[in-house]
């Protein structure tokens, strides 16, 4: 699968996400501790899942991991404004 074919899951699983859960409203009620720790949770369940070799699962999982994340960014960004464009124009992130 291609990058652009993944992203697209991605996105409709946020769809799916704010179709069950609310949308935007309910994302930035969320305190970003409890956004990590449901990443970290279904995160959790991708790795119990590739475990059992149920790699279709796992991906599952991943997908909505990866929608999460960006539901956390998008709740992030909607509550600094300011500082969203500016994070929009730096250079990135580096790993240590």
């Amino acid at each position: 699968m291609t990058t652009r074919t993944v992203l697209a899951e991605i996105a409709a699983e946020r769809t799916r996400q704010d179709a069950q859960w609310g949308g935007a409203t309910r994302d930035d009620a969320l305190p970003l501790p409890a956004f990590v720790q449901l990443i970290e949770d279904y995160a959790g369940w991708a790795r119990v899942k590739a475990r059992e070799g149920s790699l279709v699962e796992a991906r599952q999982r991943l997908v909505q991991v990866a929608a999460l994340a960006v539901a956390a960014v998008e709740s992030l960004d909607r509550r600094s404004a300011g500082s969203a464009e500016a994070a929009a124009n730096s250079p990135g992130l580096t790993w240590e």
